[in-house]
């Protein structure tokens, strides 16, 4: 019987490439995982491959959407009757916010915010009360483009850098209760869908760059499963990047 047999963790995004492996690598610590997406036919597939290893339910909604993530809470709650740990591997923003900041569209500003660092926090404060009933984990995930200024990246920057505050802050303060959080903040992602965005050129130059090799999914899931564990018991508040040694 593993540590965490019957303890539940609700991944925000779940449907994605590392939420995907962080639901797989979850599963064989004995965790019971609630996958989270927007496309119902991916969150449904994916369901369906991991429920013959281990159990799992798919969660439908819409981050745009303002009530989502306490509707999102309550269901994943009313179906398991508990909620031990919340990683938000959400990525998502409107046109308008990715390139030069003098040519980024200024009317986009407000709901890149809202979609990012607004959902976190609404995200946090409906799980909190399920969190603090047997010491649970948060753990969001940013970006480097939080923590080193990189060109192009102004606005996401300032996202992830308000996601970095709040997760820290959020720390301090739900540690009375044995509630812990951390900020997984990896840089390029090899086979992630935001590699793809990114293009071949890109990666390569930073695959390039980064002596221990661009990191995969695969790498990153390990950390976000021990960190919600027990063996993370007296561990909150961390922003950890994983890079393949592109920044120090």
């Amino acid at each position: 019987m593993t540590a965490d047999k019957g303890k539940v963790m609700l991944i925000a995004g779940g449907s994605g490439s590392i939420g995907s492996a962080i639901a797989r690598e979850a599963q064989t610590q004995g965790w019971t995982v609630a996958i989270h997406g927007r496309c119902a036919d991916k969150v449904n597939a994916l369901a369906s491959q991991l429920g013959v290893t281990g159990p799992v339910e798919g969660f439908v909604a819409d981050i745009r959407e303002g009530d989502a993530a306490q509707a999102l809470v309550a269901e994943v709650a009313e179906q398991f009757g508990r909620i031990d740990a919340v990683i938000d591997c959400t990525a998502c923003g409107p046109v308008g916010i990715t390139g030069l900041f003098a040519e980024t569209e200024p009317n986009a500003f407000g709901a890149f915010l809202d979609q990012s660092v607004g959902w976190l926090e609404r995200l946090a404060h409906a799980a909190y009360p399920h969190l603090v009933q047997d010491g649970g984990t948060l753990i969001s995930f940013a970006s480097d483009a939080g923590v080193f200024a990189a060109p192009r990246q102004t606005l996401i920057g300032a996202a992830r850098a308000a996601a970095i505050g709040f997760i820290r802050n959020f720390a301090l303060e739900a540690a009375r209760h044995g509630v812990r959080a951390h900020c997984i903040s990896p840089s390029f992602v090899e086979g992630s869908e935001s590699a793809g965005r990114m293009g071949s050129e890109r990666m390569a130059k930073a695959a390039s760059r980064a002596s221990l090799g661009l990191p995969s999914a695969k790498d990153i899931a390990p950390l976000a499963v021990f960190l919600c564990g027990e063996g993370a018991q007296k561990i909150t508040g961390q922003v950890i990047s994983i890079n393949g040694g592109l920044h120090a």
